[in-house]
């Protein structure tokens, strides 16, 4: 099945003008995130099937996700860890792929670099639709397994 990612979009984006993500017009990321959706209802409209993956806050999915209803019978996937774990992630990639801050920016990780503080990451507000949702427990190893989550979707 199809995979569409949206930061994978932005590195499409970023490296077809070939400046930093930070070079871009503030603009960038919504026109990515609109492009990202735009290419998501393309496929549902076409009968094709495909997985998505982005991190949202629900504001951002609230006024698009009616039309992803309209076009596919839609499911989520919802992964959540330990608040500890959820800060940690994010800012250790940030560390270990340099390529990561010339896609994307990291303003914790620049911060980090320029004083060494840690910032505590802004809140998250997680998608929350009427339509079959999966909570999966990212802590360790995922709870429940790919195998059961692929196992729940297919029988929806």
């Amino acid at each position: 099945m199809p995979v569409i990612c949206r930061d994978e979009i932005k590195e499409g984006f970023v490296t077809t003008f070939g400046v930093r993500h930070d070079e871009l017009p503030p603009e960038t990321n919504g026109l990515v995130t609109d492009r990202f959706f735009r290419l998501v209802n393309e496929y549902l409209a076409g009968d094709i099937s495909v997985v998505i993956e982005a991190a949202f806050q629900h504001k951002v999915w609230e006024h698009r996700m009616p039309a992803m209803i309209d076009l596919a019978d839609v499911s989520m996937i919802l992964c959540f860890a330990d608040d500890a774990v959820t800060s940690s992630r994010p800012f250790q990639r940030g560390l270990d792929e340099p390529d990561r801050e010339f896609y994307h920016g990291d303003h914790r990780v620049v911060h980090f670099k320029k004083t060494g503080e840690i910032l505590t990451p802004a809140p998250f507000e997680p998608p929350t639709f009427d339509v079959p949702t999966i909570r999966v427990s990212t802590d360790g190893e995922y709870i429940p397994s790919i195998d059961d989550i692929i196992d729940q979707i297919r029988s929806q």
